[in-house]
């Protein structure tokens, strides 16, 4: 078998495997909004953004997943309608920058809310933080708009221009999906733990009231540990997953500016790689928050209190049903 064949036998299976994961990565994104929206939760701006990141991880599944498995047995209907081809991609690349918004934002709502000065903790308000939620769709959607005005169907095919606008898009989508988000992940979670180990110190032993004292401090350990391990693992996974496309754009563009001729191995190795990057890693990413947060013994103990609170309710229309039936 040839390696174009190999790939492409490859690319059918993982694009079929997207339906699992679609389904994985909604039920996730759900149980996310569960234990975030919770009483003891939902006051909390940084738990707000997780909602809103969350929404938006399981609408770019949605919007992707669903047309890219009925484009592999059925004509992509991109190729063919002149407007779909212009929003699929403009669409979809708003909601990846939406869901990183505000997951950066979360970082910066979290530095915010341990911040000795009283201004900057205001910052942190939910008020404010849903106002802030409500613009980020409207900026991110009209900070692209040079998408659907390079993109065009070309030879029966939908694409975006070659040349210089190719080389503007991937300089674009490096700066939005690789220096912006991850520089505002890594710079405000530093300073919220640098905020963190402060307040930790500040609570000193011996003095009046030592015994609230120490379980002052143990608290603040607690959350210390809790809030750098959810913020560092979701900057590693995000980098993990979504460092490549950025890169893998930015060389497609130079290519193409370059020229010249391609063999069919090396069309379909540029092919097969651009869908790992732009297809399938960037939905694994979207599918795995669930899976970062639950390394919070805070938030499986949230997701533990909802199972428990569903199960009574079950267990009730369960012996309804049976009573039923024997009357």
């Amino acid at each position: 078998m040839s390696v174009s064949a190999t790939l492409s036998s490859i690319q059918f299976y993982l694009t079929n495997a997207l339906g699992g994961l679609l389904v994985i990565g909604v039920i996730g994104n759900i149980l996310n909004c569960m234990v975030f929206l919770r009483k003891r939760l939902r006051t909390n701006p940084c738990s707000i953004l997780f909602v809103a990141s969350s929404i938006a991880n399981a609408m770019v599944m949605i919007y992707f997943i669903i047309p890219t498995i009925h484009s592999l047995y059925n004509s992509p209907p991109e190729n063919a309608d002149w407007v779909y081809c212009k929003l699929r991609l403009y669409i979809r690349n708003a909601l990846l920058v939406i869901s990183r918004a505000y997951l950066s934002l979360a970082c910066v709502a979290c530095y915010a809310l341990s911040s000795r000065n009283a201004r900057i903790r205001e910052l942190a308000r939910p008020k404010i933080v849903l106002r802030v939620i409500l613009v980020v769709p409207i900026i991110w959607f009209i900070i692209p708009i040079h998408i659907p005005l390079l993109t065009a169907i070309q030879n029966g095919k939908c694409l975006m221009w070659t040349g210089a606008a190719a080389l503007y898009h991937s300089i674009y989508i490096c700066f939005v999906a690789a220096i912006l988000p991850t520089g505002t992940m890594i710079i405000f979670s530093l300073l919220a733990f640098k905020n963190l180990q402060q307040m930790k110190r500040s609570v000193h032993p011996g003095e009046e009231g030592s015994t609230q004292n120490a379980g002052d401090r143990a608290n603040l350990q607690r959350r210390d540990r809790q809030l750098s391990k959810m913020l560092f693992i979701q900057i590693l996974v995000y980098m993990s997953f979504t460092i490549s496309y950025p890169l893998n754009t930015l060389y497609n563009a130079a290519v193409l500016i370059i020229g010249g001729t391609k063999s069919a191995e090396r069309t379909a190795i540029e092919n097969f790689v651009l869908f790992i990057t732009s297809g399938f890693l960037l939905n694994f990413y979207s599918a795995a928050s669930f899976f970062v947060f639950s390394t919070s013994s805070a938030f499986r103990k949230e997701l533990r209190q909802i199972f428990a609170s569903v199960r009574p309710i079950l267990d009730i229309n369960k012996t309804r049903g049976q009573t039923t039936y024997i009357n």
